[in-house]
């Protein structure tokens, strides 16, 4: 695995588990609650995305073997859910894909647990994310890489535990509207990484359509 593929798998990560689409659903959820406890949370969150996305580095492929479907046809079916990820972002809104109204209305019902649902699985570590870790690592076979991928993967909930750890901090410097800008920004670099891993599957599905014309 080349460090660029790394860099890339690290940006592409990052902006689906998207901390800056957590934080209004981390400071919804939290409302109410201490600045201690709004911290904690958030560290929590970071803790569980990371967990999850370890998890599918290593099984996520075994998995989709079991279950007997193709790479291309999972690159197929990931690059659609993470491109209306990106359109949800676009339009600054939270995909239901995301979050359901019954996880807003369990997680206010029960506050102790919204570090790990709905924060972590599926707000950040959603489809999108999981899609993308699988594909990656088929892509990038062998041990080593699977545990430069699982690296990759502990930064990214490292930046998304401190992103969300100091929520109030971003909330106050930024404001709505700025965490709207990011959010959108983020949301078209996505799109584009979409359309990508879309094209490979469908390649991958049709090779004659990859083939260059003579």
């Amino acid at each position: 695995m080349k460090f660029t593929d790394f860099v890339y798998y690290f940006i592409s990560l990052l902006v689906i588990c998207s901390p800056f689409s957590a934080l209004p659903a981390l400071l919804t959820l939290t409302h109410g609650l201490s600045d201690e406890e709004k911290r904690r949370t958030g560290m929590i969150a970071g803790m569980g995305v990371g967990i999850i996305l370890i998890a599918m580095t290593w099984i996520g492929g075994p998995v989709l073997d079991f279950l007997g479907i193709t790479v291309p046809a999972f690159q197929v079916a990931g690059g659609f859910v993470v491109f209306m990820l990106a359109l949800s972002m676009l339009n600054a809104e939270t995909s239901r894909m995301k979050q359901t109204t019954e996880d807003q209305k369990e997680s206010k019902q029960q506050r102790h647990s919204i570090a790990i649902v709905p924060l972590a699985i599926p707000i950040m570590a959603g489809p999108g994310a999981i899609s993308t870790v699988i594909v990656s690592v088929n892509d990038n076979p062998g041990v080593l890489n699977q545990l430069l991928l699982s690296l990759c993967a502990i930064l990214v909930a490292f930046v998304l535990g401190v992103t969300l750890y100091f929520s109030t901090h971003f909330e106050k410097m930024l404001g709505y509207r700025g965490i709207n800008i990011v959010n959108r920004l983020a949301g078209l670099i996505l799109a584009g990484m979409a359309v990508q891993t879309l094209a490979k599957g469908i390649i991958g599905l049709f090779p004659f359509m990859g083939q260059q014309p003579h």
